[in-house]
């Protein structure tokens, strides 16, 4: 039996590095930035709503949308934005915000570091309670290599933004990686109901991170 963690919302609390990095990307080259408590707390409310980095390029279009007309439903908003972004847009973005990132690691480590703070899950999971376990993120691979280090936190391996493309899921790739491993039972743990969704597998118990980012449908609370 082995245990798979999503990072953001999950073991990390991430939001305000990612609020910081996604909104300087995206008002880098506009005469507009909002720089008020109401886009801040909009961003908090529905960062639920992101999954691979590039929809951090959703939300903020969806966050000026809202913002000049407050009738409207965020969520409608959101899936319009997504479905009118091109694929290009999608790629740049998220290869930018990743550099972005990068870039901010390497001038300000610290300062990145304190932006990026373990949950009480995490602080729990330092202990190694739940072993064997591994983790599987959208996040890239430096920046959680990154964060493990600094936090002592030790998974048997991690798989990161590229890996989960290269199977077209979370669900997909953990699949793989059982047939491989000869595993029969996995627990996994995420705070976004589509990356447990994706799981087809009677080997795999899905759980809800409650205490992340995400909204909740059916799936069952993982108590730690």
């Amino acid at each position: 039996m082995v245990y798979f963690f999503d990072l953001d919302g999950v073991v990390i609390d991430s939001i305000e590095e990612c609020y910081v990095v996604s909104k300087g990307l995206y008002f880098e080259h506009s005469e507009y930035n909002y720089d008020n408590d109401k886009y801040k707390e909009i961003f908090y409310k529905h960062r639920g709503l992101v999954k691979p980095a590039y929809e951090y390029l959703v939300l903020h279009k969806s966050i000026e949308k809202y913002l000049a007309n407050t009738n409207l439903n965020f969520e409608n908003i959101f899936v319009s934005e997504l479905n009118n972004t091109n694929e290009q847009e999608k790629l740049d973005f998220e290869k930018n915000f990743f550099c972005k990132r990068s870039k901010f690691i390497e001038n300000e480590p610290q300062k990145w570091l304190s932006m990026n703070k373990l949950t009480k899950f995490g602080k729990k999971l330092k202990s190694n309670c739940y072993s064997p376990f591994y983790i599987i993120t959208t996040k890239n691979f430096d920046a959680t290599i990154f964060l493990l280090k600094h936090y002592k936190i030790c998974p048997v391996e991690i798989f990161t933004n590229n890996d989960i493309k290269k199977f077209g899921s979370k669900g997909s790739l953990i699949s793989k990686f059982l047939d491989k491993e000869n595993i029969s039972k996995a627990f996994f743990i995420d705070d976004a109901v589509e990356h447990l969704d994706s799981v087809n597998d009677e080997r795999i118990d899905c759980y809800f991170a409650q205490w992340g980012y995400g909204k909740n449908t059916n799936f069952r609370i993982f108590n730690y």
